[in-house]
């Protein structure tokens, strides 16, 4: 079992699709990408305060606090609605948000940097303006507005922003399915039991 900043996962596949530890991006940007990325992470043209629902239940080692709220947004968001409202345990409940903390400290220091800078992009009001013509940070917005953001990147022909969608729906599923609250709900009796051999 791998465990990252106290958080264990049942199959090791915590950075399922992520890049290695030691690689220094784990984005795709282009020019325009990263322009944006560069602009997004100094100057904050239009980023209203972010919406802080809740504070983290664990000590942050890489995210700020707005950081985690951004990502614990997304992640609510992400994962599938109908699950939680049929008695699945919420992303938040599950800490989703701090378990991506963890990985992004395991991840080389530049990488971790360019994500953080991602999710500050990714809540600006101007980007809400750019994706859905909203100029709304994207905690600040309706269930219906973050719905339609998230769609927009996926979409996009902006490399940068197509990328980061990615990037954050496999933190938000792998933080997700590998927490064994989620165990029982799709059938996973859990790691197996390796027996010792005589000491």
């Amino acid at each position: 079992m791998d465990e990252l900043g106290g958080y264990t996962s049942p199959s090791g596949q915590w950075r399922a699709g992520l890049a290695p530890s030691s690689r220094r991006s784990i984005l795709k940007k282009g020019i325009l990408g990263g322009a944006i990325l560069l602009l997004g992470g100094t100057v904050p043209i239009l980023l209203r305060s972010t919406h802080i629902l809740r504070r983290p239940k664990q000590p942050l080692r890489i995210l700020t606090a707005n950081e985690h709220a951004i990502f614990a947004a997304v992640a609510v968001r992400i994962c599938p609605q109908e699950q939680q409202a049929a008695g699945w345990p919420s992303p938040d409940a599950l800490e989703c948000a701090e378990k991506v903390d963890a990985i992004m400290a395991e991840l080389h220091p530049k990488a971790a940097a360019e994500f953080k800078k991602l999710l500050h992009v990714f809540e600006s009001g101007m980007t809400g303006l750019f994706s859905i013509a909203s100029p709304t940070t994207f905690t600040g917005a309706a269930d219906a507005d973050q719905d339609r953001r998230l769609q927009a990147w996926r979409r996009s022909r902006v490399a940068l922003f197509r990328s980061g969608y990615q990037a954050m729906k496999r933190l938000a599923v792998a933080t997700y399915y590998t927490s064994p609250e989620t165990y029982a709900h799709v059938g996973y009796p859990g790691p197996p039991v390796v027996p010792r051999g005589p000491v």
